[in-house]
């Protein structure tokens, strides 16, 4: 049995260069959909002093190769101290021996790009075809991936309420700069 092979966070993004990460979060939605895709409820640990959590997620695609073990935690009070917040690895097993294949050292980094792939899925098909302004709640590690993302339906403004931040709406998306737009007052649920 040969040695797991370790993906360092660079080696990750540079292969995430590769591929569309909103075509497979949407491929993995439809095999979901179709009930090919194991998952079972997640796992949660909580802690109180410091405040944090981790998150243990696992499943697979059946007939697939792999499944995965993905393990991911938030420690709000780690930026106090020059710490990211949060932080994660996954790993991907052999589905028919059950031997260590692959150690995902992503730090987190996957997450952040699956969650705004899935947004950027739910806008593909819940939102309408044009768009003026996008707006972004919250400028906090998902803000940069989900900007990346949300080029997928015309529009001219990338809303973003905190103003230190809106550098990122300043940003070319697609190979043309948004204008920041200053947000409403506070966000609605409306």
């Amino acid at each position: 049995m040969s040695a797991p092979r370790l993906f360092s966070p660079e080696e990750i993004k540079k292969r995430l260069e590769t591929v569309d990460p909103v075509l497979c979060v949407e491929e993995a939605f439809r095999s979901f959909s179709r009930g090919e895709a194991i998952v079972p409820p997640p796992g949660e640990l909580i802690f109180d002093n410091p405040p944090g959590d981790v998150h243990i997620k696992y499943g697979y695609i059946g007939g697939g190769a792999f499944y995965v073990v993905k393990i991911a935690s938030g420690f709000y009070e780690n930026p106090r101290h020059g710490l990211p917040s949060s932080n994660g690895v996954m790993l991907a097993f052999d589905r028919r021996t059950g031997a260590l294949a692959a150690i995902l050292d992503d730090r987190g980094h996957l997450t952040d790009i699956r969650t705004a792939a899935a947004g950027a899925v739910a806008a593909k098909y819940l939102a309408p075809e044009n768009v003026e302004t996008i707006g972004v709640i919250g400028t906090g590690l998902q803000a940069e991936p989900n900007r990346q993302v949300a080029d997928l339906r015309t529009h001219e403004h990338l809303s973003v309420r905190e103003p230190q931040r809106r550098q990122i709406a300043r940003r070319p998306v697609g190979g043309r700069a948004r204008s920041p737009r200053a947000p409403a007052r506070r966000a609605s649920p409306r």
